[in-house]
């Protein structure tokens, strides 16, 4: 209880400005938990291994089978590999299989990459938050220095000082981890898109070999 008696009070002394940086803390949560289980849950797959099973079926020439496969996954890279196999089931020309497989590709990879700059903006948002209050803060100190009665003058002040500095330590409070989990679920993003481009240049490739055998 006291630990949440201290947080009520450092943001009540923080004033009208940190509210808005908490709800920006909670559109930054909700966008974290979101994008992680996207990309680490949603995403998961062992590219290595569906594309050992896809051509293992290609060459047995159960191009069906390797449709179905994809399908139950669900993911990007599935869906890639599912299109790339269809438009070869329908024997099309190879320039055709890659111009579904782009198009196919530009629907999907943005889906990965989606949202997960707010956490950037929310990042900054918050940074700038907290320096308006510190502003407003050490106004409201100045203002009580200048005009306020000498008996509340301490008071005053101190309010205006606690204003300004929860202000600021709860705007990087926010800021930072906001930062960490850009970083960190944006290498996520980078990683699974490449790991995408290399599995579906691997699988058209060895269609195309196969076709040409």
């Amino acid at each position: 209880m006291d630990t949440f008696a201290f947080l009520a009070k450092f943001i009540r002394e923080g004033g009208q400005w940190a509210y808005p940086i908490l709800t920006a803390s909670a559109f930054a949560v909700a966008v974290t938990i979101e994008r992680s289980v996207f990309l680490y849950i949603h995403c998961r797959i062992n590219a290595k291994e569906l594309l050992t099973q896809i051509t293992k079926m290609v060459r047995a020439g159960d191009i069906e089978k390797a449709r179905k496969v994809c399908t139950k996954m669900k993911n990007p890279l599935a869906i890639i590999c599912e299109c790339a196999l269809y438009h070869f089931q329908q024997q099309e020309t190879d320039q055709e299989i890659q111009n579904a497989v782009d198009e196919v590709g530009l629907r999907e990879l943005p889906k990965i990459q989606r949202r997960t700059h707010y956490l950037s903006l929310f990042a900054n948002i918050s940074t700038l938050l907290g320096l308006l209050g510190t502003i407003f803060g050490m106004q409201e100190s100045f203002s009580a220095l200048a005009t306020a009665d000498p008996s509340q003058k301490a008071t005053l002040l101190a309010k205006g000082i606690a204003m300004a500095m929860n202000t600021t330590a709860l705007g990087l409070v926010v800021a930072v981890p906001c930062m960490v989990m850009y970083s960190i679920l944006g290498a996520k993003t980078n990683t699974i898109i490449e790991e995408i481009d290399e599995s579906s240049v691997r699988l058209l490739n060895f269609m195309f070999s196969q076709r040409r055998q």
